[in-house]
């Protein structure tokens, strides 16, 4: 049986966690179009190293090869799609959590507490974990692209330098 004060807590954690997952997009979407653009290039690359690879391959292909070539191709389409952390892993976990505050707020006012008391702590907890694996993809896509505009401020910083007379450390 749930108490006032947990049932509360969870209401303010499950609004909280809903704003953050809006909080995610807020955060993803100045970075979406270099994001995207940087996705389409490393795309471009591996329709490149698949070209080559089948080009370098005979008649007969091994099982290997041919395992190989077909894990090419699949990781290939996977990220032609739209990251699914950001469609759908998003979406179920703003849903969850607006199911879990939907609970705590009916379970405050005294309606059908039986199912609050079992829903609600199960609710959070699967709200929580789809949450985890969001920030974990979000923080991984950004910092690669992070990574990405650093290497190229390095090069640009390396190209100055090599037009001028003035040392710069990095």
């Amino acid at each position: 049986m749930l108490t006032e004060t947990v049932v509360s807590a969870f209401l303010t954690a499950s609004i909280t966690g809903a704003g953050l997952v809006l909080a995610v997009y807020t955060l993803i979407i100045p970075l979406s179009r270099r994001f995207f653009s940087y996705r389409a290039e490393e795309i471009h690359e591996e329709i490149q190293e698949l070209k080559e690879k089948v080009g370098k391959t005979d008649a007969r292909v091994s099982q290997d090869e041919l395992s190989e070539l077909k894990t090419m191709v699949e990781g290939i389409e996977e990220r032609q799609a739209f990251p699914t952390y950001l469609s759908w892993g998003a979406g179920l976990t703003f849903l969850c959590y607006a199911i879990a505050t939907f609970l705590s707020f009916f379970w405050l006012i005294d309606y059908n507490r039986p199912t609050a008391d079992y829903w609600l702590p199960f609710t959070f907890f699967v709200s929580t974990v789809f949450f985890l694996s969001l920030g974990l993809y979000s923080i991984k896509d950004i910092s690669q692209t992070m990574k990405r505009e650093f290497e190229e401020l390095k090069e640009k910083i390396q190209e100055a330098k090599s037009r001028t007379d003035i040392s710069v450390k990095m």
